[in-house]
């Protein structure tokens, strides 16, 4: 993933980890939680009476509906219905959050404004004055309560709430799950280090990660991610982003393709989880194939630690993308490997 600007975590977990160090963190995050800086991601505040009307027409999703203290996720699509990212909205206090994906700020920020007219709509970028930790793993939510109370832990997907960190205000929401569970928390790039510390001193045993760890848990939990698999390469539906769509909003860049795919069941192929077998997983790019013709890409893979196999991500025909179905996956190299299809549609 590329950096975004933003500050980025102290200590071995920031740089590239050891052997015996990513099996630890793995470890860590299936057995407890793990806390990961994301200040790679992008952050935009959206100000002015008219920012959810311009988002309602820019995106897939029924960005209108929202209410304070409420999020939901949108993909911003080209006229073509092509995927440019995926993002998370967060409405919190009349303050509207965008998270986008990893170096994509600039790029969404700039496509906006070429569709912001005489909209009543100013748009900040926070990727460098701000940053945001992911906490991930089975006691993410009890660490949560611990810290912002039951309330901010029991919140609905993408809900934000405001809370303090460090001595000024955040906005913390649940995303994403990984390794059974996921929050993000973005604040001021100053607070954010009193922040850490706080969350790694606290009596649930959280242990620092890295980008390292957290794409073993991404590509694990079947996400897909910016640059990788949502590119323009690809539609929504391909990336099965389904809880991102909405199919009774009206009109928005890109809706008639969006619509007519759907309705006319034309999605090509599918976004697949993949179960590698072997120490070395196979680099993004290989050619997916089945029965020696090409089915598809592979576009993200992983070494699972301490495990002797990898998982992956790749998009396949349709038709082929089901539980079980077996798969070789071919290097440009002229390596091979076989894989499996773990999960199909979604």
């Amino acid at each position: 993933m590329t950096a975004a600007g933003g500050p980025v975590a102290g200590g071995e977990a920031s740089h590239g980890a050891g052997p015996d160090l990513l099996l630890q963190q793995y470890r860590a995050a299936h057995a407890r939680a793990i806390l990961v800086d994301r200040s790679n991601l992008g952050r935009l505040a959206f100000q002015g009476k008219d920012s959810l009307d311009l988002l309602h027409r820019l995106t897939t999703n029924n960005i209108k509906s929202l209410r304070s203290g409420e999020g939901i996720a949108a993909v911003f699509a080209t006229p073509k219905g092509r995927i440019l990212d995926l993002v998370t909205l967060h409405l919190a206090e009349e303050r509207l959050l965008c998270l986008t994906g990893a170096g994509r700020a600039a790029p969404i920020r700039d496509w906006i404004e070429r569709y912001t007219f005489r909209e009543e709509v100013r748009v900040e970028d926070l990727s460098t004055s701000h940053g945001t930790l992911g906490l991930f793993g089975p006691a993410a939510a009890s660490t949560i309560a611990d810290l912002f109370g039951e309330a901010a832990a029991q919140s609905p997907l993408h809900a934000p709430s405001v809370v303090e960190a460090g001595g000024s205000q955040a906005i913390l929401a649940p995303t994403y799950p990984l390794a059974g569970g996921g929050f993000h928390l973005t604040a001021e790039a100053e607070a954010l280090p009193a922040m850490r510390e706080r969350i790694l001193g606290g009596i649930r045993g959280v242990t620092q990660a890295g980008e390292e760890c957290l794409e073993v848990l991404r590509i694990e939990a079947g996400r897909p991610a910016a640059g990788r698999e949502l590119t323009e390469e690809y539609n929504p539906w391909e990336a099965r982003l389904d809880d991102a769509i909405s199919l009774s909003k009206g009109c928005y860049v890109g809706q008639e393709v969006v619509a007519r795919l759907n309705t006319y069941k034309k999605v090509s192929k599918r976004l697949v989880s993949l179960a590698i077998p072997g120490k070395a997983s196979p680099p993004g790019g290989a050619i997916l194939a089945r029965r020696g013709e090409t089915t598809g890409l592979l576009t993200s893979a992983a070494a699972v630690p301490g495990e002797g196999r990898a998982v992956g991500l790749g998009y396949v025909r349709d038709e082929d993308a089901r539980d079980g179905v077996e798969l070789e996956v071919r290097s440009p190299g002229g390596a091979s490997w076989q894989a499996t299809i773990v999960e199909g549609p979604r």
